[in-house]
């Protein structure tokens, strides 16, 4: 695991850092320039000629350190300043200095460079880019040149991922200490380009406020399998999904939690479904209804089970309603997904209901739905959206191009492509999460390891089939992948 942060706790860290810890300003800067620098050198010519354009804070004197430390080693490097330098940090004055000092060039024209480096703004961008700083972004965009960004690129807000009227379209970035929100929530991770993160000395305990992420070495949280074993020791997972016109939501759900690990599903479902799941799927039980679901039966169905998933293409209506009811009223843990969430939306007593047992599974428009929330603040501000959801009673896992969960704390997932915006994606999702919680990982990180090893699922299946041919089902052919 590792923190993601905004860019206003970024700041904070960087002062605590430099005033609390020692450290000065100068060297985490040399650091931080040095890395943007290696990277150039890494992948640039010493004939491509580059310019290094500067506003006046401190992302603006690592600007000019970058371009000092190029000329150095031999590179055609200029600066571009932008704003009166009179008005500068004394960081930037003193970088300023020591270039001029050492020969690098100050140029009156951004014209006919072959590589941009982007030090305009900073994390503490808080306002919409206007004027002469616009029509700078502007150009550089225009000329579809090599941009190197400092930090995050110009014109993103740190703290949300939004474009701040005109953003920098870099073709990379070099981050420090810890990845920005805006250089990973969308869409703010597109002009990003690829996102390189350098340690330059800020250590973990400057840190107070952040989000955290998953990466592969999680994988090794995942309960072991026992050998002394047999189906009941990996959980019964009961599934309410499909209805009369809608098959395909039982079955890939189903076939999500056994590939999990799993030991036993049973599948509550309309009959138009039942011979399909015995055909397709001949491990799971079968529990079907006709025109109304006998609900005596579900009585029976639920204390046999450890994990309820209720939900997928079930549809809205009363005898749905109903359904719910009985499960919210269960003591099993739960997952509710897509038509549980769009029924629960219009009956008050049924989102009165949720409670720490549950997790909720809602792309942004059941999520609006069930907040009564207009989508477009929900896309402008995912992070907070999920936690205020929180206040519902459930843990919530909001779905979008960077799923966002809160359990206990927040999670930004970074797997996942948009080959994964197919049909079923969002079932599958959910028969994950219910299957780790069959096999017994805690209910708290169970939404966000099931919603990475969905996005790391979908990322391998892209490579084998290409983003444009994905289907939901090729995710869970992949699944068996990551387990061994």
């Amino acid at each position: 695991m590792d923190y993601i942060v905004s860019g206003k706790e970024s700041g904070r860290a960087d002062k605590y850092t430099i005033n609390d810890i020692g450290i000065p300003s100068l060297v985490l800067m040399e650091r931080a320039s040095l890395a943007v620098a290696n990277l150039i050198e890494d992948n640039e010519y010493k004939s491509s000629k580059m310019v290094a354009v500067c506003g006046i804070g401190n992302n603006g004197a690592d600007g000019v350190a970058v371009a000092r430390i190029l000329l150095n080693k031999g590179y055609k490097v200029d600066v571009y300043v932008l704003g009166n330098i009179e008005k500068a940090t004394e960081e930037f004055k003193e970088q300023v200095s020591i270039a001029k000092k050492l020969g690098v060039k100050f140029t009156e024209s951004i014209d006919n460079y072959d590589v941009y480096i982007d030090g305009i703004f900073g994390v503490g961008l808080s306002r919409n880019v206007e004027g002469v700083y616009k029509e700078i972004i502007e150009k550089i965009n225009s000329y579809k040149k090599t941009v190197y960004a400092v930090d995050i690129p110009s014109g993103i807000s740190a703290d949300t991922g939004k474009i701040m009227g005109i953003a920098i379209k870099a073709n990379y970035t070099v981050t420090f200490g810890k990845a920005k929100v805006g250089n990973i929530m969308y869409p703010g991770a597109d002009n990003c380009g690829k996102l390189i993160i350098s340690d330059i000395g800020i250590s973990d305990i400057a840190y107070n406020d952040y989000y955290t992420y998953l990466e592969k070495e999680d994988l090794e949280l995942l309960p072991k399998r026992a050998n002394y074993s047999n189906k009941g020791t990996f959980g019964k997972v009961l599934i309410i999904a499909g209805s009369e016109d809608i098959s395909g939501a039982a079955l890939l759900s189903s076939r999500a939690v056994f590939s999990t690990g799993a030991g036993m599903v049973k599948v509550m479902t309309h009959d138009n479904n039942a011979s399909l799941i015995k055909e397709m799927l001949p491990e799971a039980m079968i529990s079907s209804y006709n025109e109304k679901p006998d609900l005596d039966k579900l009585d029976a169905d639920i204390p046999w089970c450890d994990v309820i998933l209720a939900g997928p293409g079930m549809g809205i209506s009363d005898n749905a309603k109903s359904i719910l009811e009985k499960v919210l009223n269960s003591d099993k843990k739960i997952v509710l997904d897509a038509d549980a969430l769009n029924n629960i939306a219009e009956d008050e007593n049924l989102k009165n209901s949720l409670n720490e047992n549950v997790i909720i599974t809602p792309h942004l428009m059941e999520m609006s739905r069930v907040l009564n929330k207009d989508i477009s603040s929900i896309k402008d501000d995912i992070i907070n959206t999920a936690i205020n959801a929180r206040s519902l009673g459930s843990l919530v896992v909001l779905k979008d191009a960077r799923t966002v969960t809160y359990t206990d704390k927040v999670y930004i997932n970074t797997t996942g492509n948009n080959g994964m915006a197919t049909a079923g994606s969002g079932d599958v999702l959910a028969g994950i999460i219910a299957g780790l919680l069959a096999i017994g990982l805690s209910h708290e990180l169970a939404p966000p390891m099931g919603v990475f090893i969905h996005g790391l699922a979908g990322d391998m299946a892209a490579k084998r089939k290409s983003k444009s041919s994905l289907l939901a089902g090729d995710i869970i052919d992949e699944l068996s992948n990551i387990f061994e």
